[in-house]
């Protein structure tokens, strides 16, 4: 449900959203399509990793880290991934790599290795954009955000004079209810408490289109 919310996220996100975090990973060749995050198509070039459920809801919001950039420290080396998917079996700390960026930081015989890891500013330019779900409309909607600088935690629409909290999901999105047709002003905040507006142009008035992309006009600072 739909709630007026005040901004601020909680000081722990802010104060201690690059500690390190100890683990253990195991590799995959999932992960590139259909993830839980649905942030498809991933370029199979890039490195990438599922993140254990403790992690990936981490603050009590779902999907917090969906998105995210982690540096990876192993026994022999380290490395950047992009969190695309949930590690539903993995332990506290645990990252499922996929087979890359495992030889990068340890030996592909071991299987299994200790690690750590710490969310750090993503490697990207340009602005922000937003994925608008397929059978979105002006009564119920889901928009993601995409190529953000932090983790995105959470997501407002300003209706009425007053600014609509919306519920970020296991699957990566922010669900509204009754936005309308015409442009939609949004709110987010990220892990750092930065705080960013931006507008979307109208949603589609039924529910039968197919997903696609919008772009942003602003991107987190520093």
């Amino acid at each position: 449900m739909n709630k007026f919310a005040n901004t601020a996220i909680s000081s722990d996100s802010t104060d201690q959203w690059n500690a390190l975090h100890s683990g253990y990973a195991t590799y995959t060749g999932s992960g590139y399509s259909g993830g839980c995050a649905l942030l498809d198509p991933i370029s199979s070039d890039m490195e990438i990793t599922a993140l254990n459920p403790d992690d990936y809801n981490s603050y009590g919001i779902k999907a917090a880290l969906a998105g995210a950039y982690l540096q990876v420290e192993g026994p022999n080396g380290s490395t950047i991934v992009y969190v695309t998917d949930l590690y539903p079996e993995g332990g506290n700390g645990a990252l499922d790599l996929c087979p890359t960026s495992f030889a990068k930081i340890g030996d592909m015989s071991a299987g299994k290795i200790d690690i750590s890891w710490k969310v750090i500013k993503a490697p990207i330019t340009g602005n922000v954009s937003y994925r608008i779900k397929e059978g979105s409309s002006q009564w119920w909607a889901a928009i993601q955000v995409r190529n953000h600088k932090y983790p995105v935690l959470k997501m407002e629409y300003y209706k009425d004079g007053q600014w609509i909290n919306m519920e970020k999901m296991q699957w990566n999105h922010f669900v509204g209810t009754n936005m309308g047709t015409g442009t939609i002003q949004i709110r987010m905040t990220d892990i750092c408490n930065h705080v960013i507006t931006d507008t979307i142009d109208s949603l589609p008035q039924s529910g039968t289109s197919a997903a696609y992309i919008v772009p942003g006009n602003v991107q987190f600072p520093d």
